[in-house]
């Protein structure tokens, strides 16, 4: 038998490839478009001007100046969407902070004892969601019915300021919020088979 000098250095096996992140891509474009469309539904409302009514509110044919405040449910969604938000922007930093802790996870080998986290993330994630969905929903169906319950109100501002557009505006902006959120609690629970850069 022939001795030989070459040793075979044990190879290291490759670590595994990290897991598709579309699913969380996506969710998080949802999400960005969920506060930006929340947040311009109520600055469109809050930015609707005074109103001039003449014979609209009263019999007696006198004037009546109008602004969004004089309705309930006007005020409602602009309180309720800048608190959805406000809930939004916890929820993309609870996303994005996950993933990141998750990455450096990943690449630390050290055996550290993992301290006892008093908030889980994922379960205070669900709750944002939920609760942006309960408020973007609950403000465009008050709205909906409000513009239909105060219809000749409404319509009798077309000609004499901008709170019969700003209010069809901010509700359609609404709606469009609304369903963004939907999406975007879908799109989190739906795995999709591809990846975007920079892996979350």
């Amino acid at each position: 038998m022939y001795g030989s000098d070459c040793h075979v250095m044990d190879m290291e096996d490759p670590p595994p490839p990290p897991p598709p992140n579309g699913s969380k891509v996506v969710t998080l474009l949802f999400r960005l478009s969920t506060l930006a469309l929340a947040l311009t539904s109520s600055v469109v409302m809050a930015a609707a001007s005074e109103c001039t009514i003449y014979g609209g509110l009263h019999d007696d044919g006198a004037a009546t100046v109008v602004t969004f405040k004089d309705y309930q449910p006007f005020v409602y969604l602009v309180g309720s969407n800048i608190a959805a938000t406000i809930l939004e922007v916890a929820a993309i930093y609870l996303q994005v902070a996950a993933g990141d802790k998750q990455g450096s996870d990943a690449d630390d080998d050290e055996e550290d004892a993992p301290t006892p986290a008093m908030i889980n993330p994922r379960v205070v994630l669900v709750a944002a969601d939920v609760a942006v969905q309960v408020l973007l929903y609950s403000a465009t169906g008050e709205v909906f019915a409000a513009a239909m319950a105060y219809g000749p109100q409404i319509s009798a501002c077309a000609g004499a300021g901008h709170l019969c557009e700003q209010v069809h505006r901010s509700k359609i902006i609404s709606l469009a919020a609304s369903l963004a959120a939907g999406l975007a609690s879908i799109a989190k629970d739906v795995p999709l088979p591809f990846s975007v850069w920079p892996h979350m």
